[in-house]
């Protein structure tokens, strides 16, 4: 049928023919009677292979979800005798196990459309009536049933209200009329076949599948309680038999019904000597006890919490916590285990179990300390590990650790004593024995030490006091002091400085700055930035820079020192040293910490400025080269590699000078270090060298003209028009137009007034950007998605600009040319009725305010304002569009208060007088979300 010629297990694994095979498929499937013709492949007389069964089976199964439960009785006998006939027949050979699967899923497909109104007799028919003691027919007898399950039942998958009211009636039914049978089945199919472990084990599949909905009493007696806990010895079917008892503890049931039968089969596995573990039981073992022990721990304290709320069956409530004692000890050898699968298998168990007795047993700290004692121990990884490795087995392991903090955090947060008690032992041992520390039990301390805000109160790490606070606040501080970075694992190095960043705040408030300038020692050396590892040196040289920013003040006196060891790391030269152990992200990091450490150590202004001039000479001097080198290669028609190198280089170079930048602040600004004129050179040079050749260039030169504009004031503003000027010029398509726009919007909200005598055109600026915005949007194709949002964030970027603008005072510059005001207006207009909401409020905003101060604006503001809520994307259910319509009532509001009269006879000629009549009440008599609500309920009755 799908022209294989009996080798579509070949055909479907070769791509020649895959696309053959989807198409004879999906023909088949748009065919009325495609179905049809795929059940008589089926019960034919010539044999087709399995595979070509199977995709036949996604024929039917296509039939079966979209047009079956439309069907004529016909059909539908069709389909039942189709059914009648595999069963028949299913004894007759072997299948593979994914068409036997693909064929349970089509018997649960009819059983779901049929049962019970159609076909009420389902499994009489087609399955009691026949030998169930056969392997072949109870092997897919309870495959079916687990797929019913599935199409059934099952909770994880999500259902359409139809759906789930379907499947309650099939449930129902099902109790009425066979689920009696069905039970008692599963024990008559086990019985027959002992020795059958496939067999077996779909029957405790099956029992652990239904018990959640049907009646206990058919699950929970002496004949099935006995087969389960027989299954228990077999290795085969042990972990079926936990997953069995486990979903029978689980099952939904009143408290008190719940208590008696957990304490039965408490009874029945502790006589079986079930929930006892030791340290060389198997992993099978571990895995059966764990759960089985987890589970039945978890469901104790549910039922005793219930029951103590209750205030009922004291004695039960009594011999539930007697239990959970008894299963503390079992849990936390589980918990010990070396393998972390196995090991976090009771973790939610002994959480539980430790909030428990801190709120009722306070006095009992025995499992308390236990519990801290071997979560220390887990948190250590194992030597098998690679300690900083990021290998699938190491990443396991670190998420491991968080269901270990977790677990800790329930101790912590009520006795942070506990957990500080038994850290404080294992920071001496580390700090004390030094290289003598085997290297995970020193990574393991780190680790948990940075993470110590996860498992006691944060507060106490934040803002020390007296007290158990003090110590837990003197561990980061006790490491940082004494450990020592040996060398034998960069991951220590990452996390010892990662410590030192974590907690900056605990080293500033430290009375000696020992620890610090010891800190610092440790970054400058091999231990830190030079470390011969690449795979931790960026996160090193980044946490450097961060440490400089936090102790500025306290390394100021080291300032000189502190660059003479930096100096090397500063060159770059495209084949320097320096470029072979940093990157250039590294660099950048390292420039912007040794500007830090000049701007703010302890050295005179004229001093400052020197060092500063100094490296911006340096790097002004590499850049003039790299450009000669690069108008050398042009010259020579070098190849594209080489001329790239050389733009990159020296957009690297623009890089580190906005990253120099960023050392000055407020207290310690360009102005009051003499280094205005140094950065205004460099302005001067980088934007000269800017063209459309060099336009890889633009990105760096505008974020250091932004961070120009942060670091300085009126010194800027005769460089602002060659500024605008050349970036405007390379500005040529719309991500490039965005960011203009967004260092123009910067500009203005800075300057303000400052930039109309700037020399800087904002009017073209703004006439550009408008046109960009309605040409673009007239051009671009919806499909074109990267473009459609870079238009889109043009155009909120224009409106943004717009309301600066306006809101600066400086609408002057729109009325420099004639027409030009009206040209950028209708822009925004038309930007206010476009369906992106978040540019929609903007550009209203801008015409509520421009009609206030150009009147003869406020008619078409009007329009606008008007006709937005009649938009189809503005609906009430709608957040955006509640936020759209509270900047229309704003816009009515300003004009309706700037001319109530006016206003009132242009809203008349515009709207129906009833509208316009409510519109007007709404304006005079309601306010904010009133007002709101009330506008757009008007609206939505003109729609309806």
């Amino acid at each position: 049928m799908f022209g294989t010629n009996g080798n579509a297990g070949i055909a479907v694994t070769d791509p020649t023919k895959q696309a053959e095979i989807y198409r004879a498929l999906e023909s088949l499937k748009k065919d009325e009677a495609g179905w049809k013709k795929s059940v008589e492949s089926f019960v034919g007389a010539s044999q087709t292979s399995a595979e070509e069964q199977f995709l036949l089976l996604q024929v039917l199964e296509d039939f079966l979800n979209k047009r079956y439960h439309f069907s004529n009785p016909d059909d539908v006998a069709v389909v039942r005798n189709f059914l009648l006939h595999y069963t028949k027949s299913n004894g007759a050979q072997d299948q593979p196990a994914y068409l036997t699967n693909k064929m349970a899923h089509i018997f649960s497909l009819v059983f779901a459309a049929d049962f019970p109104e159609r076909w009420s007799s389902f499994f009489n028919d087609l399955f009691f009536t026949g030998n169930l003691n056969d392997h072949r027919v109870a092997f897919f007898y309870l495959k079916v049933l687990l797929a019913i399950d599935a199409e059934v039942v099952n909770r994880d998958i999500q259902r359409s209200k139809n759906e789930s009211d379907r499947n309650i009636k099939i449930k129902d039914a099902m109790r009425e009329i066979c689920i009696n049978e069905i039970a008692k089945s599963w024990l008559s199919i086990a019985n027959a076949l002992p020795d059958d472990n496939s067999i077996q084990i779909l029957v405790l599949e099956n029992i652990a599948s239904y018990v959640d909905w049907i009646e206990l009493d058919l699950v929970a007696n002496d004949y099935i309680m006995s087969h389960i806990i027989s299954k228990f010895q077999n290795s085969a079917t042990s972990e079926s038999a936990t997953s069995a008892v486990c979903a029978l503890l689980e099952k939904g049931m009143s408290a008190e019904k719940k208590v008696g039968l957990t304490l039965t089969i408490m009874t029945v596995l502790r006589q079986n000597g079930l929930l006892n573990v030791t340290d060389n039981d198997d992993e099978d073992e571990v895995t059966r006890v764990g759960s089985l022990v987890n589970t039945l721990g978890l469901v104790l304290l549910d039922v005793q919490n219930k029951l103590c709320a209750s205030s009922i069956m004291e004695k039960e409530q009594q011999c539930c916590v007697q239990e959970m004692a008894g299963l503390a000890e079992p849990a936390l050898l589980v918990l010990s285990n070396k393998d972390p699968d196995l090991s976090s298998i009771t973790i939610d168990y002994i959480r539980a179990y430790s909030a428990f007795l801190i709120k009722f047993h306070p006095n009992d700290t025995a499992f308390i300390e236990k519990v801290i004692r071997v979560g220390l121990q887990r948190y250590v990884m194992n030597d098998d590990l690679t300690v900083g490795g990021d290998g699938e087995e190491e990443v396991e392991y670190q998420e491991f650790r968080k269901e270990i903090r977790s677990m800790l955090n329930v101790i912590g947060l009520k006795r942070p004593e506990a957990i500080i008690n038994a850290i404080e032992p294992w920071t001496a041992e580390v700090t004390v024995g030094r290289s003598a520390i085997p290297v995970n039990r020193v990574e393991g301390l780190l680790h948990i030490v940075f993470h110590l805000h996860e498992i006691i109160p944060s507060n106490m790490l934040q803002t020390p006091r007296e007290g158990i606070s003090q110590r837990a606040a003197r561990l980061p501080i006790i490491i940082l002091d004494g450990l020592a970075l040996d060398g034998r694992c960069p991951a220590i190095n990452v996390l010892y400085f990662e410590l030192a960043c974590r907690y900056e705040r605990l080293l500033s408030l430290q009375p000696q700055s020992m620890v610090i300038t010891q800190i610092a020692a440790a970054f400058l050396d091999q231990r830190g930035i030079s470390i011969p590892a690449a795979n931790v040196r960026t996160r090193i040289v980044y946490l450097f820079c961060r440490f400089v920013k936090s102790h500025k003040t306290v390394l100021g006196p080291l300032v000189s020192e502190v660059i003479t060891r930096l100096a090397p790391l500063l060159a770059v030269n495209p084949q320097s040293d320096a470029n072979d152990l940093l990157s250039a992200e590294d660099q950048g990091y390292i420039f912007e910490a040794t500007a830090t450490l000049i701007v703010f150590g302890d050295l005179t202004t004229d001093m400052k400025a020197q060092y500063v001039g100094e490296l911006a000479s340096t790097l002004a001097m590499k850049f003039e080269n790299g450009l000669n080198e690069l108008n050398a290669a042009r010259s020579k028609q070098a190849d594209e590699e080489t001329i790239q190198a050389i733009l990159q280089f020296m957009a690297n170079i623009i890089g580190y000078c906005s990253r120099m930048s960023k050392a000055f602040n407020n207290a310690q600004s360009m102005k009051n270090c003499n280094c205005v004129e140094i950065y205004l050179k460099l302005i001067k040079l980088f934007v000269g060298t800017l063209s459309p050749e060099n336009s890889f260039l633009l990105e760096m030169t505008r974020q250091f003209a932004h961070r120009l504009v942060v670091s300085m004031e009126e010194e800027l503003m005769p460089y602002m028009s060659e500024i605008f000027d050349k970036l405007a010029l390379v500005s040529t398509d719309l991500d490039s137009m965005h960011h203009l726009l967004i260092f123009c919007h910067q500009t203005v909200a800075k300057y303000k007034r400052a930039m109309l005598t700037s020399g800087v055109d904002l009017g073209n600026v703004l006439v550009i950007a408008a046109r960009t915005s309605i040409q673009e949007q007239e051009n671009i194709v919806p499909a074109k998605d990267d473009s459609q949002r870079a238009l889109l964030y043009v155009q909120r970027a224009f409106v943004q600009l717009l309301f600066t603008v306006i809101a600066s005072e400086c609408t002057p510059a729109l009325t420099t040319t004639p027409g030009l005001v009206d040209h950028v207006l209708e822009a925004a207009a038309r930007l206010a009725l476009s369906s992106d909401q978040t540019a929609q409020k903007v550009a209203l905003s801008c015409l509520a305010r421009i009609s206030l101060i150009i009147p003869e604006w406020s008619a078409r503001t009007l329009r606008v304002a008007l006709e937005i809520p009649s938009l189809s994307h503005i609906t009430p259910s709608d957040a955006g569009s509640t936020l759209v319509v509270h900047e229309v009532c704003s816009t009515l509001s300003s004009l309706h208060q700037s001319d109530p009269d006016g206003f009132s006879r242009a809203l008349r000629e515009l709207v129906p007088s009833a509208f316009s009549d409510q519109l007007l009440t709404a304006l005079n008599t309601l306010k904010g979300k009133n007002l709101d609500k009330e506008v757009m309920n008007l609206y939505s009755s003109l729609r309806s």
